[in-house]
């Protein structure tokens, strides 16, 4: 009787030990993610092939390697799942998990976002870069956190140019009475109509046709979006006027991030800051390419543009938006960042 006793007192102890044993490995697996995988559908409107999407993609790849498949990015470009207002609205309704949006269509959630609308911004390109990644873009992120989106990175579009099939715009009134495309932001439509010209709004993925068929007389984009869609093939003139400056906020759904391991999330984090950084300068060696391109598929390239008259004739929105939409401490923050007021 006394060995069965021993026996069944060592059969408890084993027993309690492998309970523990699980218990310590439930709690090692959940330290470093619940090792279960979660796919997020992220849609964006860059076109394949520019150096964003490209980053997307390599993003989306890494993760899942580093992750061992636990965090998974199905990426859809080229507004496949829609227009950027539509995502949005996808993200808000769950059907969706991420977008790569530009800020300023992100004004469908909340006008302040249409700031980055605002003509002539920038002092150069290393001002508005220094800003997204400071203040200036914490800011943003934490307008965008209240719509129930977290931001994970930012990556650069770059600066915005106009094509048509007039001829080279120089000055403010070359763009009069021209039909010109725009993105759906009420900002760029009332910078362009300070110029006197006549902003269409209209998805990206309908531009080429409706270029291609007279509809439309213009349109603006930046180098790589210009190139990618081939609009030389239906537009004569490129002319630089740099007038706005673009940047896509990468979202994720909030309650689906919260979901992701804090170690998984950190993956996400870091890969997109170090795409965001080949991005940029993706931008800058490829700038030439780009124009090179373009002139040897007979666009004609105009370089001399009147940027401060530009500049001077669409300041009117400054004023009335700061006081209708943005408010003086959002526009503080901006101004700081601005590089105009060193």
């Amino acid at each position: 009787m006394k060995h069965i006793k021993v026996g069944i007192f060592l059969i408890f102890i084993v027993v309690l030990s492998a309970c523990g044993n699980g218990a310590d490995s439930e709690t090692e697996e959940s330290d470093s993610g619940s090792g279960e995988s979660i796919t997020l559908q992220l849609g964006h409107a860059l076109s394949p092939g520019t150096p964003a999407a490209d980053q997307i993609d390599a993003v989306a790849e890494s993760v899942s390697e580093q992750t061992d498949g636990r965090v998974e990015f199905d990426v859809y470009p080229d507004s496949q799942l829609g227009s950027e207002t539509e995502m949005l609205e996808q993200i808000q309704v769950g059907s969706m998990q991420s977008g790569a949006i530009m800020v300023g269509s992100m004004q469908t959630l909340d006008m302040k976002m249409a700031i980055e609308d605002l003509p002539y911004m920038w002092n150069d390109i290393e001002d508005a870069r220094a800003a997204y990644s400071g203040e200036f873009g914490e800011e943003l992120a934490s307008i965008m956190e209240e719509q129930g989106m977290t931001q994970i990175g930012y990556l650069e579009w770059g600066f915005r140019h106009v094509t048509n099939n007039e001829g080279p715009i120089v000055q403010p009134e070359d763009l009069e009475g021209m039909n010109i495309r725009v993105a759906e932001t009420a900002l760029r439509v009332d910078a362009f109509e300070q110029v006197g010209a006549l902003p269409t709004v209209m998805a990206f993925s309908e531009v080429y046709g409706a270029l291609q068929q007279g509809a439309l007389d213009a349109q603006e984009n930046p180098l790589a979006n210009i190139v990618a869609p081939r609009f030389y093939e239906v537009q004569d003139y490129l002319s630089l006027t740099g007038h706005f400056y673009n940047t896509v906020m990468v979202v994720v759904d909030t309650d689906t991030w919260d979901s992701i391991s804090e170690e998984d999330q950190q993956v996400v984090i870091d890969e997109f800051e170090a795409a965001s950084e080949e991005v940029q300068s993706a931008n800058d060696e490829m700038e030439t390419e780009y124009l090179a391109e373009l002139e040897e598929n007979g666009m004609e390239i105009n370089d001399d543009v009147d940027t401060e008259a530009f500049r001077e004739a669409m300041l009117p929105v400054y004023d009335e938006w700061e006081e209708d939409v943005f408010g003086e401490e959002l526009m503080n923050i901006y101004r700081e960042a601005s590089g105009w007021e060193d």
